[in-house]
């Protein structure tokens, strides 16, 4: 009779810290996403490349929803801005492969000494989370890119569509663990679409 009981108790434990994160009709996904901490200072020297706000249209017409909790009926909430937040993480990735690189807002000139400028759209960032079994939440996070660059010496932009997921399976997983599995997916396009920017001789070399 013991099983039953611990089984029975996972599962509330489970529904009890994923209510936990937010009100009831919303599941808040918390803080930011960031590169993953780097050994060695930052390239020196001047920006080779500089990285625009990339434009980004959400699916759905409430602030700041990127998905849903099938299980609890709600939206998944992250109060971020996906546009500003991947040019950041592209910015951060040329950085990590040696490349200096320059933040520009949405509409900012890049400046003279500058030879190619990076754009960007973000077609998905969605986050869904669904009870697979009575034991096993299941966390699916999805970022899908679209990349252009352009400038000095280039016939014509370059372009690029990368896309990559990141999944997340726990008996309860902690409104942290959706950060996560958010950043995980998202850097993870960053440094795919960085790379062929480079590879397709797009952009700056790497080290």
């Amino acid at each position: 009779m013991k099983r039953p009981i611990l089984i029975l108790s996972a599962v509330v434990c489970s529904l009890v810290f994923l209510s936990a994160c937010a009100p009831r009709s919303q599941l808040v996904v918390p803080g930011q996403l960031a590169r993953p901490p780097q050994a060695g200072p930052p390239p020196a020297g001047p920006p080779a490349v500089a990285v625009t706000d990339f434009s980004f249209t959400p699916a759905e017409s409430e602030p700041g929803v990127i998905g849903r909790d099938h299980d609890q009926v709600r939206s998944v909430v992250w109060k971020g801005e996906p546009g500003r937040t991947m040019a950041d993480l592209v910015a951060g990735a040329f950085a990590d492969r040696g490349v200096p690189a320059l933040r520009l807002k949405a509409g900012d000139p890049a400046p003279d000494n500058v030879a190619r400028v990076v754009s960007g759209t973000v077609r998905r960032f969605e986050l869904t989370v669904r009870r697979r079994n009575v034991m096993s939440v299941y966390v699916e996070a999805t970022v899908a890119l679209s990349l252009t660059s352009s400038g000095a010496g280039a016939a014509a932009p370059w372009e690029t569509s990368v896309s990559s997921s990141a999944v997340l399976q726990d008996v309860f997983p902690l409104a942290e663990d959706l950060r996560k599995v958010l950043s995980s997916a998202a850097n993870s396009a960053a440094e795919e679409g960085v790379r062929r920017l480079q590879e397709g001789g797009a952009a700056a070399t790497s080290r």
